[in-house]
C-alpha cells in the first residue's frame, strides 16, 4: 500500500482550516446572539427557549459555513500550482479573507432576514417576548424557520463564493 503524501497533507490542511474557521465563526456568532438578542430582551442565560433559538442559529451558521472551505482550498490549490512567490501567497490570503468576509456577512444577513420576516408575518405573537417567557413551542417554530431557510439558500451562497475563485481561463475549442 502506497502512502499519498499530497493527499495526507491536503486533508490535514482542510481539517485545520475547518477547525480554525468553525471555531472563530461560531464563537463570534454566539457573542453576537448574546449581545443582540439575550441582552436586548433581558433573557436569562438558563432559559431553555433561548437555548433552542441560539442552537438553531449556531447550527444554521455551521451548516452554511461548512462549504466555505471548498472555494478557499480551490484558490489555495490554484496558487500553489503557480509557484512559491510571495505576491501569490498574498493574493491567496486576499481571496481567503474575501471568502470569509462575504460568507459571514451573507450568513448573518440570511439569519437576520429570516427571523425578521417571520416575526413580521406573525403579527399576533411577539416571538422574543415569548422566548423570554420560556415558551418552547415558539422557540422551536422560530428555530425551524432559521434552519429551513439555511437549507434552502446554501447552494446559492456556495455559488456566490465560487464566483470569486480566480480560475484560469480555459480556451474554447468550438
Amino acid at each position: 500500500m502506497d502512502f499519498n503524501n499530497d493527499l495526507f497533507y491536503t486533508s490535514i490542511i482542510q481539517l485545520g482550516i475547518s477547525i480554525f474557521i468553525g471555531t472563530i465563526v461560531l464563537y463570534s456568532t454566539y457573542k453576537l446572539i448574546d449581545r443582540f438578542i439575550r441582552k436586548k430582551y433581558e433573557i436569562e442565560i438558563n432559559n431553555t427557549a433561548y437555548g433552542i433559538l441560539c442552537a438553531s442559529i449556531l447550527f444554521s451558521v455551521a451548516y452554511l459555513i461548512s462549504d466555505i472551505k471548498d472555494p478557499i482550498l480551490n484558490s489555495v490549490e490554484l496558487i500553489q500550482r503557480s509557484g512559491n512567490d510571495v505576491s501569490i501567497f498574498l493574493e491567496g490570503m486576499k481571496y481567503t479573507g474575501l471568502f470569509l468576509g462575504i460568507s459571514v456577512f451573507i450568513i448573518w444577513l440570511i439569519n437576520v432576514i429570516s427571523i425578521y420576516l417571520f416575526t413580521i408575518m406573525t403579527k399576533d405573537i411577539d416571538e422574543f417576548k415569548e422566548i423570554k417567557d420560556n415558551n418552547i413551542a415558539v422557540a422551536l417554530i422560530t428555530s425551524i424557520i432559521v434552519v429551513s431557510i439555511s437549507i434552502m439558500v446554501k447552494s446559492s451562497l456556495y455559488l456566490i463564493l465560487e464566483s470569486f475563485v480566480p480560475y484560469p481561463d480555459i480556451p474554447t475549442i468550438f
